[in-house]
């Protein structure tokens, strides 16, 4: 195998992928035979590892990409060690750069060589160092309280981490076309739990409810996967085999991940609905936030996501036609009364500062009282030919416009005094609707938070 060989030195930084920088002094050192064997058969085993990797994750075991490593998935860059007692592999996530395998000769053992690589990360156990020297070993983790109200944070819990392995000897011999044995195989991503309780404060009579908030954390450096392969035997590293190698692993990684999902999930059933549901209301005061200029974003998004409008609804009709006027939508909930709803331009006020409703306001209020008008006058044509079987002259009204930071406080008591002048009708604003939702949502499901990232809340049963 031809390799183009060059004398440099590694570049580790953070979380940054590893550079290599030439050394113009001479020729580089050539390798042994014993290191030339190892080189050919752990490239080659690797490269068609990883090929299989990426070819199962995104073929045959697409259904399981999300439960399988990323470096398998999607592999990136890849650093072999040649060591003085074994191999370190280093995988590294995928960049808009080309992928590139490097093969480098290091006069280290894999102790060093592993914690080299990993940047300080990993730790081989050995009767001189059972414990890392550098004080300054790993990474410093810190858990912090954070009061927005306040604008105050402090520190609760802090501590270095890393990861540690004691070398085992192997009890019999490797059978044929098995995997060579890897003393250490670390991602670097971390699963965190924190273990707490919501303290119930309006009544000293109700329970704590427990809660788990798992989250995972990627540790500041540029690898995705540190593997440690100990001794010298190039006949293990058989190309032959790798796809094999890689099936099973690929396997067992998502078996892995599956099972830690269901144990917490048997825990909290409810949390894959809850999370789904966090995950609309956060796309959805996205896009509130995202000031629409046209109420037709808002109609195709709730269109998408009735649910949010009408949480008990059975049945809707989009743009359903009442008169000379067409409805925003028409719903039927599951007591079968209907709700017509009328949608304006989140951006607009819904009071003049002298006090009064706006225009707006004033004609998107009309709009619903001239649909009903209009029922009373057609009803049995309406429920004929529309199929709005059951609907009575005198259905329920929503009217949504506007957001909520444009009332002034006396602002919600006029809209109190415009409901229970027409007391089937009533107005909200977006973030209304946004809250109304949330508010259903956990009374079904339990406390939706605002976690950010991908941190995931489960609620143990209360006995």
């Amino acid at each position: 195998m031809t390799r183009d060989r060059k004398k440099g030195q590694l570049k580790l930084e953070g979380s940054n992928p590893m550079a290599f920088v030439e050394l113009n002094e001479g020729p580089s050192e050539p390798w042994t035979p014993e290191q030339e064997a190892t080189a050919d058969a752990v490239s080659s085993s690797v490269k068609s590892y990883i090929k299989t990797t990426e070819t199962l994750a995104n073929g045959k075991y697409a259904h399981l990409r999300d439960k399988i490593p990323e470096y398998m998935a999607n592999p990136g860059h890849l650093l072999i060690a040649i060591c003085t007692d074994g191999v370190v592999i280093r995988y590294e996530k995928k960049t808009l750069a080309e992928r590139k395998l490097v093969v480098t000769v290091m006069p280290q053992g894999i102790a060093e060589a592993a914690a080299l690589l990993s940047q300080n990360l990993v730790h081989i156990e050995s009767p001189e160092l059972p414990h890392p020297q550098n004080a300054n070993f790993g990474v410093e983790l810190k858990l912090s309280v954070h009061s927005p109200s306040q604008g105050t944070s402090r520190d609760i819990v802090a501590t270095r981490i890393w990861f540690q392995v004691k070398p085992l000897s192997l009890q019999q011999d490797e059978l044929p076309g098995a995997k060579p044995y890897c003393l250490l195989s670390v991602r670097n991503h971390l699963d965190l739990e924190i273990h707490g309780e919501l303290v119930a404060e309006a009544r000293a009579d109700t329970p704590n409810q427990p809660f788990v908030a798992r989250s995972t954390i990627r540790l500041m450096a540029g690898w995705e996967c540190i593997e440690v392969f100990p001794g010298f035997k190039p006949e293990m590293w058989n190309a032959d085999f790798a796809p094999l190698w890689a099936e099973h692993d690929v396997l067992g990684a998502a078996l892995i991940a599956h099972t830690q999902d269901a144990q917490l999930s048997t825990l909290d059933p409810r949390a894959s609905a809850r999370r789904q549901y966090a995950t609309l209301l956060a796309a959805f005061k996205a896009l509130l936030d995202s000031n629409p200029e046209r109420e037709q974003a808002l109609q195709a998004f709730l269109q998408d996501n009735p649910v949010l409008l009408c949480p008990t609804h059975v049945r809707m009709w989009p743009k359903l036609p009442l008169g000379a006027k067409v409805t925003d939508f028409v719903f039927r909930d599951a007591t079968q009364d209907y709700v017509l709803v009328e949608l304006e331009r989140s951006n607009l006020p819904l009071f003049r500062q002298d006090g009064h409703p706006t225009a707006d306001l004033t004609r998107a209020h009309g709009q619903i009282i001239d649909w009903k008008r209009y029922l009373e006058d057609n009803l049995q044509t309406v429920q004929r030919e529309l199929g709005l079987t059951g609907i009575t002259p005198n259905p329920n009204g929503l009217l949504v416009i506007g957001r909520s930071q444009s009332l002034l406080p006396n602002d919600r008591r006029k809209l109190q005094t415009m409901t229970n002048e027409s007391p089937k009708l009533r107005i909200m604003t977006y973030d209304d609707v946004y809250e109304n939702a949330k508010a259903v949502f956990e009374n079904l499901l339990g406390p939706i938070w605002d976690t950010g990232g991908d941190t995931q809340i489960y609620y143990p049963r209360v006995p």
